[in-house]
């Protein structure tokens, strides 16, 4: 058997948050905008509800401010910090193809290794959303026999498909893995059991 030789080495590209990142500031700038023209109709509202009620709106105002800022930071900083948690989920991930296996790699807090032996892929497919072709990022999936897989988590048995995200130049990427595949399969035309 020859010497392992690594054939490709990444991991997820942060541009991959970059459409979140958007929809978050978006989100954060329209959140604020809705609260601050709100605020005023919602209490000259309950001003008008009673006198007791116009009583508790005076009297309470700041409380009233501070709770409608609270309430926009903590809405907004829920998803900022969703935001950062998939930032790190995303760079505890790598991947390592050699011509002998594909080592994933994944997890933040603790570490999660699962290596496939290439010649047990059966199918590698790419795709790309238009934000993911925009930022020159796509997803490569994976279907391979290797009894690894089956205890990833998520995945219920050998056979499913495996995917890498972010991935740059995934058709490059893709066209390595068939590549080894096939050179590891001793050039055989490889094809899925039924």
């Amino acid at each position: 058997m020859p010497s392992e030789e690594t054939l490709w080495e990444g991991s997820p590209a942060l541009k991959l948050l970059a459409l979140d990142a958007v929809v978050t500031v978006i989100y954060a700038v329209v959140l604020t905008l809705v609260v601050y023209l709100g605020y005023g109709p919602v209490l000259h509202f309950l001003r008008g509800l009673s006198r007791q009620a116009a009583q508790a709106v005076t009297t309470y105002e700041t409380g009233f401010r501070l709770a409608a800022i609270a309430f926009v930071l903590v809405m907004v900083g829920r998803r900022v910090g969703a935001l950062i948690w998939r930032g790190f989920a995303l760079r505890g991930q790598s991947y390592r193809l050699s011509n002998q296996r594909l080592v994933l790699e994944s997890g933040v807090f603790s570490k999660s290794v699962t290596e496939i032996d290439i010649r047990t892929i059966e199918e590698v497919s790419f795709h790309q959303s238009f934000a993911e072709r925009l930022l020159g990022l796509g997803r490569i999936s994976l279907v391979s026999s290797s009894a690894a897989l089956a205890a990833v988590p998520g995945l219920r048995r050998p056979g499913q498909v495996v995917q890498l995200l972010g991935v740059p130049d995934p058709r490059a990427v893709r066209e390595k893995i068939r590549d080894a595949a096939y050179a590891a399969t001793g050039n055989q035309v490889f094809m899925r059991s039924t």
